[in-house]
């Protein structure tokens, strides 16, 4: 259900991006939860919310994207006092896999 979200155009680059978290207790009984671009707004959430956060002289853009899953899903896990609790172990971006973006 992918939603119409205009963007600017130095930000295109993100408007199929995937982004993929993978969630696993004790090293097994792993969840992949993807997400997709859903919202994006140019006010950022800092000490000026009500300013843009395009500065215009250096050709830098901001704003806040909104990630939402791609569609509904329960986990299951384990929960006793010996358990672990569920830990996110992976961030993955457009299927690479290839970097950490956690650590």
């Amino acid at each position: 259900f992918m939603k119409h979200v205009t963007l600017p155009e130095e930000l295109s680059w993100i408007k199929h991006m995937v982004i993929e978290l993978w969630i696993d207790q004790e090293g097994f009984r792993a969840v992949r939860s993807c997400m997709q671009l859903m919202g994006y707004s140019p006010r950022t959430r800092s000490l000026h919310p009500y300013e843009d956060a395009e500065d215009a002289g250096s050709g830098v853009t901001a704003g806040v994207a909104e990630f939402m899953p791609m569609k509904r899903e329960t986990f299951a896990f384990h929960y006793a006092t010996l358990d672990s609790p569920p830990t996110l172990r992976m961030v993955s971006v457009a299927g690479d896999e290839s970097r950490d973006y956690i650590s």
